[in-house]
């Protein structure tokens, strides 16, 4: 009897298994389009913020044309800037779209598509002091200069490492740095270019002007995790296409109307 209760027990778990095996294969309905997990840094206007209940800006633009392109539904993950890439490399992420700076530090993390656009470092400062900034790098070597940026971004590390006399005030995120220009708390906000084109023109009637003076050159891309081939070619494919149709160029001015190709794109 012992013997025949094994028997009906492993029977048993065979029959289960095999019946799991075949909901499994077969499924009673097919899956939903896949999603595509987009890590988003919402805090960037024109690149990305969120509006009345949506995320917007040219980085959502872009993302929901590459989940579109690619047959995928598109779902953001809004991540503090520090906590991009660890969400990418631990998996809760598919593709960072942050506005995010090539460099050789982060290429070590993770892989970067072909660039969809040029940008640099700009300053931006109160109108009445415009002068003396204009000439933009040169300006911030003088003593005395309050420099602001945001904490851990490609503005910080410039500041750090060409102006060793100086330490940044950091900032949280760009509002609060712009807010901190506005207060007189900082002389010049040197931050990325789109965005200090933004508030300079948000903010032009309160006296803020940014200053058309690149101090770097950056390419910005997006970044996946690291031997993910199908994603980034994927990615690759659909800049390549908007580029070459023109609607790239096109979404970039209709968020940043000043962008006009300050820098070579290609």
């Amino acid at each position: 009897m012992h013997c025949l209760f094994r028997l009906l027990v492993l029977l048993f778990s065979l029959l289960a298994a095999t019946g799991c095996a075949d909901r499994t294969a077969g499924g009673p309905a097919a899956p939903g389009p896949a999603t595509l997990r987009v890590g988003i840094t919402t805090n960037a206007r024109p690149m990305a913020f969120r509006e009345a209940g949506r995320v917007s800006g040219l980085e959502a633009d872009l993302a929901r044309g590459l989940a579109r392109s690619m047959g995928r539904e598109v779902r953001f993950v809004e991540l503090s800037w520090q906590e991009q890439i660890p969400a990418l490399t631990s998996g809760r992420i598919d593709i960072v779209m942050s506005s995010m700076s090539m460099t050789r530090q982060r290429s070590m993390l993770l892989d970067f598509t072909d660039p969809y656009m040029v940008t640099g470092q700009i300053g931006l400062v109160r109108l009445n002091e415009y002068n003396r900034f204009s000439n933009g790098f040169t300006d911030l070597l003088r003593p005395a200069i309050r420099i602001g940026t945001v904490r851990g971004t490609t503005g910080d590390t410039f500041i750090v490492r060409n102006i060793a006399r100086v330490r940044p005030i950091r900032f949280r995120g760009v509002e609060q740095g712009v807010r901190g220009l506005l207060d007189n708390k900082i002389d010049v906000f040197v931050y990325d270019l789109p965005m200090n084109l933004y508030y300079g023109a948000l903010y032009g009637d309160r006296g803020l002007k940014p200053v058309l003076v690149p101090m770097t050159r950056e390419k910005l891309a997006w970044g996946v995790r690291h031997g993910d081939r199908a994603l980034l070619e994927q990615a690759n494919s659909y800049l390549a296409r908007i580029r070459q149709s023109g609607d790239l160029q096109k979404m970039i001015e209709h968020w940043i109307p000043f962008y006009r190709n300050l820098h070579d794109a290609r």
